[in-house]
């Protein structure tokens, strides 16, 4: 795993902080057309953006994700470069990004599902490129 990161500004992290869903877009192999455009929940833990698979590891694009390690995502108008990196499971991480999703998206009908173990081992840290 590379350890060398850009982080987001701050700037973007209220962009994704204030926005519901963003566009997560992981490449194909040929690694200049995309798998699939799928609007997704994402979450903020100490400065960090993470996002869970609906279907675990089966998530279409969350295999894809893996796979390549590289896409972009979109928030609104703009769109970013990104790298897709598998979440360090430590119970307290994963006890963060929960509590993350059950703040931003309380009383959402689909935040159950998100907490749960297949979606929560399906966990991206989404980085910058």
């Amino acid at each position: 795993m590379d350890t060398t990161t850009t982080q987001w500004t701050t700037e973007q992290l209220d962009m994704f902080a204030n926005n519901h869903t963003l566009t997560m877009k992981p490449y194909n192999p040929d690694m200049t057309t995309f798998e699939e455009e799928s609007p997704i929940w994402e979450v903020i833990v100490d400065g960090n953006v993470y996002s869970r698979g609906w279907n675990g590891d089966q998530t279409k694009w969350f295999m894809a994700a893996t796979a390549q390690c590289a896409g972009e995502i979109s928030v609104g108008d703009n769109n970013f470069a990104t790298r897709f990196e598998m979440a360090d499971h430590s119970a307290e991480l994963d006890a963060k990004i929960t509590a993350a999703y059950k703040a931003k998206y309380d009383g959402q009908k689909s935040l159950p599902k998100m907490i749960s173990e297949g979606p929560v081992y399906a966990t991206l840290h989404v980085l910058p490129r």
